[in-house]
């Protein structure tokens, strides 16, 4: 958890109008919302971690990939 405070940290909220806003990249979102899942839970971090090693190595499929698979493209 601490890991996520320190991300929330550094990023400086901008004024839009009235209201202040906070812009993060789509991929620093989800990994935000990941690691909050993951300390909830006992069994996620380790597959959340796996997933994210594995998708840092390549060893991820394309969406055609997957359909191709599944037969339905």
């Amino acid at each position: 958890m601490n890991i996520l405070i320190e991300k929330l940290n550094k990023i400086k909220p901008q004024k839009i109008g009235k209201e202040p806003f906070v812009i993060l990249s789509l991929e620093d979102f989800e990994k935000m919302r990941e690691d909050l899942e993951m300390h909830e839970s006992k069994i996620l971090p380790a597959k959340i971690s796996k997933a994210r090693k594995e998708a840092d190595e390549g060893k991820v499929l394309t969406f055609d990939e997957v359909k191709k698979k599944l037969k339905l493209a």
